[in-house]
């Protein structure tokens, strides 16, 4: 009995065919020309059972779509429909924010758009305010200028903050605040899927209001007003990770450098590795380190993220530092809506300043990740750490880094 073509699985329906035609199905608010410029796929290519792959990984990794599907339909006796059956992911997100360490707090908004018009453009802005000062940013990202592999980036940010310094033991090193403006423009190209390399430069306007010096700063003097100054950067990635469910296995490496104008220099570097586990668990390994004379108030935060976590949040800057770490992370939950992991990691490091000695840290450290298949940020997470070399937990919380 004479019937519909035959909906066969990629790699049955489409190796070794021609491509007749690419069609999209289930798109609601992405442009299809946006789809195409994720695939390296064209009607006239001969499908790979690779290439099938690579479409579907291409979607994914572009956080866009929540779940696609590469079927094939023959067409004739060399040839293949390729059909796309994609599921967008929400991608415009409000993130309430709130946080207290019982003598202040902070709070405010986050507003993300990672599909600007259906076009792949990101757009973030937020306000914050608390006992701390009143800040607000934007930034806005083009992954692929008019389709190209050229991206681009723009940014700015006003506000008035309060920034505390101290040791791994929670000694102060110096309080300041700062009434600050900055804006910044970057351009990239993507040599492929996986490697990319951008460069940019930034203008920052920084002026001191008040500071006091702690007692870890021995007889260190007060940082002076830096004013207006510039800060070009420079960047190189190369990320050959592929998903495993909602994780990422694979290498990821990255070499960032960056001036300040009127003195100053650093050049970091990041090294990871991850493998899965007994199906979706996950075994990370990860290095990082940099080095560089920065001034004070110019030199890298480094506490409250991987392979840091033991140090006091976001309250540890550095002109030297190192660190590696172990991490396994556990599915505990998956289902339609998303899943989370429970992760398990050991961190060891150090770092030093122009006017603090090497500082060494070490301990072990435990959180969660919430994932949520329909939204286009990666995850959320808390975290809680140990450090051994100096005692004292240290909470830290994470947002919509792929991890």
């Amino acid at each position: 009995m004479l019937g519909a073509p035959a909906v066969l699985t990629a790699a049955e329906a489409l190796t070794g065919r021609v491509i007749s035609a690419i069609t999209l199905e289930g798109l609601r608010k992405t442009r299809e020309e946006v789809v195409y410029n994720l695939i390296d796929a064209r009607p006239g290519d001969v499908v790979t059972a690779d290439l099938v792959d690579d479409i579907e990984a291409s979607l994914v990794d572009s956080d866009l779509f929540a779940e696609v599907t590469v079927t094939g339909r023959p067409v004739g006796e060399d040839t293949a429909e390729i059909v796309v059956d994609i599921d967008e992911k929400w991608t415009l997100v409000p993130i309430p924010f709130f946080s207290t360490d019982g003598s202040g707090f902070n709070g405010g908004l986050i507003l993300i758009e990672s599909n600007l018009f259906g076009r792949n453009k990101q757009l973030v802005s937020a306000a914050f305010g608390g006992t701390g000062g009143a800040r607000g940013f934007f930034a806005y990202a083009d992954p692929a200028v008019f389709e190209s592999r050229w991206t681009t980036s723009l940014s700015a940010a006003t506000g008035r903050s309060e920034e505390d310094r101290e040791l791994p033991d929670g000694t102060a090193v110096r309080t300041y605040e700062t009434e600050s403006r900055a804006a910044r423009a970057g351009l990239g190209y993507r040599f492929t899927r996986s490697l990319e390399a951008s460069a940019g430069i930034r203008v920052r306007d920084e002026r001191i209001t008040s500071q006091s010096i702690g007692a870890a700063a021995g007889d260190a003097t007060e940082i002076d007003d830096p004013g207006t100054f510039l800060e070009p950067d420079v960047s190189v990635s190369y990320d050959g990770t592929r998903a495993v469910d909602v994780l990422r296995v694979g290498p990821r490496l990255s070499l960032d450098g960056r001036t300040v104008t009127g003195g100053g220099w650093e050049v970091q570097a990041t090294a990871g590795w991850s493998a899965a586990v007994f199906g979706t668990h996950r075994l990370r390994l990860l290095a990082s380190g940099g080095f560089g004379e920065m001034p004070e108030i110019a030199e890298t935060v480094i506490s409250g993220r991987d392979g840091y976590r033991t140090l006091p949040y976001q309250a540890v800057s550095a002109d030297s530092w190192g660190s590696g770490t172990v991490i396994y992370d556990l599915p505990v939950l998956s289902d339609d809506w998303g899943a989370l992991v429970l992760s398990h990691y050991w961190e060891a490091g150090a770092y030093d300043t122009a006017i603090i000695d090497p500082q060494p840290f070490f301990g072990p450290g435990g959180g969660f990740r919430v994932y949520i298949r329909q939204v286009a940020i990666p995850a959320l997470g808390l975290d809680v750490a140990y450090n051994l070399r100096d005692g004292g937990f240290v909470f830290s919380f994470s947002l919509g880094a792929q991890m």
